[in-house]
């Protein structure tokens, strides 16, 4: 079944799981390209992609590492301006969609799509709604501002002086925690532009990367809307595998209903696993239950696959479709599959990053 996006699906409204997200998708076109493109060498506009060839190396596969962290560390003035332009655009657009530039842009610097950021960054720049400007405050009391959007100029401003004072780590491993209860809001996009922007800032720690960091918490904390209630769990060992395996369930959920909110429960999840590494066990727990109460709420009514379909492994043209299609869910979802496979070997994660891109029938 071949992903259309919520651009194609203007009848679905506002739901419990926060504002609507657009696919700004055109029609993929995935005729002409060579099926030896691994999941790390892209792109639609890049040597990659003209010539069927990586242009470097494949990234290593799994959690992020050394090799990625340099390929990250390539990417960076690319990167770095896509933020900057992002920085004068809206978080959300004005039919309420969640403006992803940000976002698709970090994932396409991971994917080694470097050649198609600033396309991208000036694409979601142009897409509309309201900028904001930083304000900081005095005197914040950020418990009454939370959840009130209207303060969002404040919060931006209260997490660019908070990352100032203390650095970025402090503030990510304070805020994560206390912001987690709300995992769900505007469909993860809160959980999942921090991600983007932790990952990138620990990669190569540049003013854009602060930036957007703190862009990304204060959309976050300026939606919150406390979600489903979570239980504590016995242990549960390598949490940021348990992680994991719950978006592999997700992943499996997705393919039996691969819609928009399916696909979200898995790049939330995996959004969770970037950010489990940077707050402290407990709260990384804490994080795991919370995944747990959401993906329950969200799959209730979908049953799992138990045999995803044969998909190709790593080792074919995803990212490269994902690119062309325009459409920022394809990105994110290749990239969080990509890693997902990797330390999993799951085929579920092969398989709904197959569904996404249109490249299974």
């Amino acid at each position: 079944m071949r992903y259309q996006g919520l651009g194609d699906t203007a009848d679905v409204q506002d739901s419990a799981w926060g504002p609507r997200v657009p696919a700004l998708q055109q029609p993929a076109e995935h005729e002409g390209v060579q099926r030896t493109i691994a999941w790390g060498t892209c792109g639609a506009g890049s040597t990659a992609a003209r010539s069927g060839t990586s242009a470097r190396e494949p990234l290593r596969q799994g959690f992020m590492g050394p090799q990625q962290e340099d390929d990250m560390g390539d990417t960076t003035p690319a990167l770095d301006e896509a933020f900057e332009r992002m920085a004068a655009a809206s978080f959300e657009l004005p039919n309420g969609f969640v403006n992803h530039g940000a976002m698709a842009c970090e994932a396409l610097a991971v994917l080694d799509c470097t050649d198609d950021i600033d396309s991208w960054a000036r694409r979601f720049a142009r897409a509309g709604g309201a900028s904001v400007d930083p304000v900081v405050p005095a005197g914040f009391e950020w418990r009454q501002a939370l959840g009130d959007y209207r303060r969002l100029p404040e919060w931006i401003g209260y997490f660019t002086q908070a990352i100032d004072d203390d650095g970025w780590q402090a503030v990510v491993a304070t805020w994560v925690p206390r912001l987690m209860p709300a995992l769900r809001t505007a469909l993860f996009h809160g959980v999942i532009r921090t991600a983007h922007a932790v990952r990138a800032v620990d990669a190569v720690d540049t003013s854009p990367r602060r930036g957007e960091l703190a862009r990304a918490l204060g959309y976050w904390a300026a939606r919150y809307r406390a979600g489903q209630p979570a239980s504590p769990l016995p242990h549960a060992g390598d949490l940021r595998m348990a992680v994991v395996r719950a978006a592999a369930d997700g992943a499996r959920r997705y393919l039996a209903r691969p819609d928009i909110f399916h696909l979200h429960g898995v790049t939330g999840a995996m959004a969770v696993e970037i950010l489990a590494a940077h707050i402290p066990a407990t709260d990384g727990a804490a994080a795991l239950t919370h995944v747990l109460a959401e993906h329950a709420a969200l799959y209730a009514a979908t049953e799992p696959v138990t045999q995803p379909h044969p998909a190709s492994p790593p080792g074919s043209e995803l990212a490269v479709a994902a690119v062309r299609s325009l459409d920022p869910h394809q990105v994110k979802l290749v990239e969080a599959c990509r890693r997902g496979h990797a330390v999993t070997g799951d085929p579920a994660f092969a398989a709904a990053a197959e569904t996404v891109t249109g490249l299974h029938a």
